[in-house]
């Protein structure tokens, strides 16, 4: 049963991450580490800093805020910038991109994560590349790649996202908010459903996906050096140069960056729009979204309000 909560966990990380985490430098190693331009009319001048922003304008009574996550982090870098946990105890909901303390989001996860043709990974797979990928597979997590059946690539790539952290259990940002809004009886709402996220990332053809993982497979060998360059740019909370990071070696999103981030940024807008209008709310979504022109944060200045960076 632990095994299948630490799958179900591994596993949810994953598709909230899968986003901005399909990159590389022939790696695509799923590990998002987008921060927050600083929003002001200099928006576009200079560089811009900051995890915590403040919503406010527009005939709007109370502020709400956005911070910017990382979807895996090791406790040792794990950090909370100043002010967040002032501003998490003044709003009055919490809102993630999905509802992560959702009684069914297992069941939901586990039926999610098959195949819906049946297909196992070395159905999809060539022999070369499923016998590479299943040693690698063995070694990083202590499992035969058989005994998950027709699980998606997703399931696959939750592992060597994990790996990647370079710790046996990763925090999460996510998890954390959760518990503090169970702690202060606040209310856990998402930005979107499971079976949206899911949807989206079906939308990568096969040869995509099998790509990210022997991908996942060179990083790993390569020492993942973009994951540690991306924690060392979000403990800096620099934005700018992790966004400029990703687009110059987004490999695996080719074509889908449109799907993956966009399309999504512009659908959350309206959510946000009507909570921030009727109380005051904590945004905590992957960084990755916040940032570049078609970002969350230039998407809410665009619609008339302020964007303040509480660094």
């Amino acid at each position: 049963m632990q095994g299948s909560v630490n799958l179900h966990r591994a596993f949810l990380l994953s598709l909230k991450c899968f986003i901005y985490s399909i990159f590389s430098m022939k790696n695509k190693l799923f590990v998002l580490i987008v921060l927050f331009f600083q929003l002001s009319q200099t928006f576009a001048q200079q560089a811009q800093k900051g995890l915590l922003w403040e919503i406010s304008g527009t005939g709007i009574s109370l502020p709400s805020y956005i911070f910017g996550t990382i979807h895996l982090i090791c406790s040792d870098n794990f950090f909370v910038p100043k002010g967040t946990e002032e501003k998490f105890k003044i709003a009055q909901q919490v809102f993630l991109e999905i509802d992560m303390d959702d009684p069914l989001m297992m069941t939901k996860t586990q039926k999610l994560m098959m195949s819906a043709d049946g297909k196992k990974l070395k159905d999809i797979m060539n022999k070369s590349d499923y016998k590479v990928f299943s040693e690698y597979f063995k070694k990083i997590s202590g499992m035969d790649v058989a005994m998950f059946g027709p699980a998606k690539p997703m399931v696959y790539m939750s592992f060597a996202l994990m790996k990647s952290a370079k710790c046996p259990m990763p925090k999460s940002y996510e998890e954390y908010f959760v518990k503090k809004a169970k702690t202060e009886k606040k209310e856990v709402l998402g930005l979107e459903t499971i079976e949206d996220q899911v949807a989206v990332m079906d939308k990568a053809t096969t040869e995509q996906q099998v790509g990210w993982l022997m991908d996942a497979v060179k990083e790993t060998e390569n020492g993942n050096a973009i994951y540690d360059q991306m924690i060392d740019l979000y403990k800096k909370q620099d934005i700018e140069a992790l966004t400029k990071m990703i687009s110059e070696q987004m490999v695996g999103m080719k074509g889908m960056q449109d799907e993956m981030l966009d399309k999504r940024n512009q659908n959350w807008i309206p959510v946000m729009e009507q909570n921030i209008n009727q109380k005051s709310t904590f945004f905590a979504v992957g960084a990755g979204h916040l940032g570049g022109e078609k970002g969350i944060l230039k998407l809410l200045q665009q619609k008339g309000y302020t964007l303040k960076s509480l660094e």
